[in-house]
């Protein structure tokens, strides 16, 4: 219990990273038809669009939160 509370900012900070760089990653695609295409295996695509869904954004968003306060975390410890 010792550990977890002096590294919390550090923990944090790992949590956030990870979970924003899983989600930042995790996107999908589709052409100006309006047609769905597979991640792979696609040779030309013109006026494709990349979007997230809601829940990547907030995912993102808690990631990116995590981040902070982790680093305030360890800036106010020293």
């Amino acid at each position: 219990m010792k550990i977890i509370k002096k590294y919390c900012g550090e923990i944090l900070t790992i949590i956030g990273t990870a979970l924003t760089s899983y989600n930042v990653f995790s996107f999908s695609y589709k052409t100006s038809d309006g047609l769905c295409l597979p991640k792979l295996g696609c040779e030309s695509i013109s006026g494709a669009a990349y979007f997230y869904t809601q829940n990547t954004i907030v995912l993102i968003s808690v990631g990116c939160t995590l981040i902070i306060i982790g680093i305030l975390i360890m800036k106010n410890k020293k």
